[in-house]
């Protein structure tokens, strides 16, 4: 069965992983941006040990088409397209954590 796997550190996605069984899978990271968001955040969080960084990572799962590659593709797209800069700079003063509207 074929599933979607996205890496967040605490509401910020990082990478995406499609997979089928255990040892074939496609990956993709978000653009740059991305990386440095989680590293800004982490400072701003005070979670820059190694020990509290690594806590915040997180990993969801849904399934997918078998198609791999333009699943995972799709997904970033999806992904990047969430999170223009405005919204990304958001994130960050927030340490990570995205503000829901929904309260």
């Amino acid at each position: 069965m074929e599933r979607l796997i996205t890496i967040f550190w605490r509401d910020i996605p990082a990478q995406v992983i499609g997979r089928r069984g255990r040892k074939s899978a496609v990956k993709k990271a978000l653009a740059p941006r991305f990386e440095r968001a989680i590293d800004r955040s982490a400072m701003r969080a005070g979670r820059g040990s190694s020990d509290k960084y690594l806590e915040d990572w997180r990993r969801e799962s849904r399934p997918c088409g078998p198609d791999l590659e333009q699943a995972v593709e799709e997904e970033v797209a999806r992904l990047e397209g969430l999170f223009p800069p405005d919204i990304l700079k958001r994130v960050i003063r927030a340490g990570g954590i995205l503000e829901r509207e929904d309260g």
